[in-house]
């Protein structure tokens, strides 16, 4: 894995087996890998350390036994608080060092290495938070980089009930504080209407679909199959993103 110029990447992957709508999801096979592993696998193209961060419950014990099996670290926090678990995950003495983590969400399989590292490429000491913009991208492809110290810095009490579970949300909201520097999404991924995301049946049905065919699809060309078949596309259009982040 090359450094950047602004050094080497910590990809932290949040991840819960307690999801509302699709508990246990992460853990779902795709053909003959599990969601995580998929999230793992691509997430070590672009990054020199991966790291699954996930919660102290009972049932995240599962999550912890997976990455074990699979060779991934894994940091384990507060439930309720997102925000302290990647704390917790950046200051464990497992985790290497660096001016750059990427925040990676468990539950997106057919995330983008190509758009990841064209994201990798553009952070630069004077941005906090390197991103796509949300309205531009296929829901599920994406990774945001922030940059590890003034992350660092913020103070937890500092925080509402939505900053602690989203995470960066506070970067977008406090534009005064904070520089984010927004890339536009390449052509070929420049389907906002589109989910490859895993958080309904209907999203798994899709992605399980699409890895029958080839479990080593790349995003680029999973979003060139379902422009090329409405039929499969409609699978999940009548689902939404919670929001924010």
């Amino acid at each position: 894995m090359e450094a950047t110029n602004t050094g080497p990447i910590v990809a932290i992957v949040q991840a819960r087996m307690e999801s509302t709508r699709l508990p246990g999801k992460v853990l779902f096979p795709l053909g003959k890998s599990s969601v995580l592993e998929h999230v793992v696998r691509r997430a070590r193209v672009f990054a020199e350390q991966v790291v699954v961060c996930t919660s102290d419950r009972k049932s995240d014990d599962a999550i912890e036994a997976h990455c074990a099996e699979i060779g991934c670290a894994c940091v384990r926090g507060d439930s309720e608080n997102v925000f302290q678990r990647f704390r917790d995950t950046l200051a464990s003495p497992n985790v290497m060092r660096t001016h750059w983590f990427a925040r990676v969400t468990a539950d997106c399989p057919l995330l983008s290495t190509t758009l990841a590292r064209h994201l990798v490429a553009h952070t630069r000491p004077e941005f906090d938070l390197v991103a796509v913009p949300d309205d531009q991208i296929t829901r599920g492809l994406a990774v945001e980089l922030v940059r590890r110290f003034p992350f660092e810095e913020i103070l937890d009490e500092n925080l509402d009930a939505p900053q602690r579970e989203h995470v960066t949300l506070c970067f977008y909201e406090r534009t005064e504080t904070y520089r984010c520097h927004f890339v536009d999404a390449p052509d070929a991924l420049r389907q906002p209407s589109i989910r490859l995301t895993l958080d309904y049946p209907e999203d798994y049905e899709l992605l399980f679909r699409l890895f029958e065919r080839d479990e080593e699809l790349t995003a680029e060309q999973a979003v060139d199959i379902l422009l090329q078949d409405p039929e499969l596309a409609a699978t999940n259009q009548n689902r939404t993103q919670k929001a924010p982040r």
